[in-house]
């Protein structure tokens, strides 16, 4: 899979999936916590794989003999897996450590078995039996996949809410398989409760390579899409601020040339204006009432001082303010 860090990169809609899209509307999960243990923890395997292969290709480039990541927001892992299978079969020595806020995912995590199920997932292209809606690109990531990953039996444990799964097995096409890390890689990935702000504190006085952050600023941030808008809104939280802050400590622990790994979803790079921001720097969307920052205070935290650059842009579809399709940086660099 060629993957080319360039501004006018282009994908498709459903990265490694090629243009079979399932029945059903995918729910961007193949972990289905109860609503009440959920805390942001929907992942899958894969998601947004072209942007997972390009930062592969960068850090081995980069760190060919190695380097430390971290994966904040990583949920029960299944990303930060994902980022290695596509590193794995170099000669450097990298290590993934995850973290997350939410106490189920991070058990999950350190249980380590997962599940890949069909229909409500978009990682269901992984399962053997649908080897027949396989294009080169699928070939090549259930290669990575299977190299790292190996089949093991249902655990005794509930991984997904039973519920949830109970409705999917109505479905005559229902299928699910459980995998887990194959011994030699499970060094590679620790998994532990904890937060991005608290960056500078995970592996003191040592630097990284990569630091992932992917579809979770909006949660620290408290924004929501436009369509999504509320007037109970906290409008008081100052967004740039603790976007600020964050790319801060993000620029501290990397090394030079590190990546800064970011999600594609509209809500981590438009923003809703809260009441710090100046009338001159803000935009009136009127279809939801609402006005929104002028400027991305994500890109321009990270453009401050050209301490970062974007290496990876992805277009992604957002009409409900951006327009059509709308090119956004998911890749910055630390120069």
């Amino acid at each position: 899979m060629k993957i080319s860090a360039v501004n006018n990169f282009k994908y498709s809609n459903y990265g490694f999936y090629s243009s079979v899209k399932p029945k059903q509307s995918p729910s961007f999960s193949s972990l289905k916590l109860k609503n009440d243990e959920n805390n942001y923890s929907d992942t899958c395997f894969y998601r947004d794989a072209d942007t997972l292969d390009c930062a592969a290709t960068l850090l081995k480039k980069t760190f060919p003999k190695g380097t430390d990541i971290l994966d904040f927001a990583s949920s029960n892992g299944e990303e930060a897996i994902s980022l290695y299978s596509l590193i794995d079969k170099s000669n450097g020595k990298y290590k993934i450590y995850c973290f997350d806020t939410s106490d189920r995912a991070v058990e999950l995590g350190k249980k380590g078995i997962y599940t890949v199920f069909y229909p409500m997932s978009y990682d269901y292209l992984l399962l053997p039996e649908f080897s027949m809606l396989d294009d080169s690109n699928t070939r090549e990531i259930k290669s990575k996949f299977y190299s790292v990953m190996e089949e093991t039996k249902n655990p005794s444990y509930e991984i997904n809410d039973i519920n949830y799964l109970c409705q999917l097995e109505r479905s005559p096409y229902f299928k699910i398989k459980y995998y887990k890390l194959k011994d030699e890689h499970k060094d590679k990935i620790e998994i532990n409760k904890g937060n991005i702000n608290n960056i500078d504190k995970v592996l003191p006085n040592k630097k990284v390579g990569a630091v992932l952050f992917r579809n979770a600023m909006y949660i620290e941030t408290g924004n929501f899409s436009a369509n999504e808008f509320s007037f109970n809104e906290d409008l008081n939280i100052n967004k740039k601020e603790i976007i600020e802050k964050i790319v801060d400590k993000v620029y501290e622990k990397l090394l030079p040339g590190g990546l800064f790994i970011l999600g594609d979803i509209e809500k981590d790079h438009v923003y809703i204006a809260d009441n710090h921001v100046n009338d001159k720097d803000k935009l009136f969307v009127s279809d939801y009432c609402t006005f929104i920052y002028k400027n991305s205070p994500l890109w321009e935290a990270l453009s401050k001082d050209g301490r970062f650059e974007p290496v990876l842009y992805k277009n992604v579809d957002a009409p409900l303010i951006l327009g059509k399709e709308q090119k956004v940086p998911t890749i910055w660099r630390k120069k």
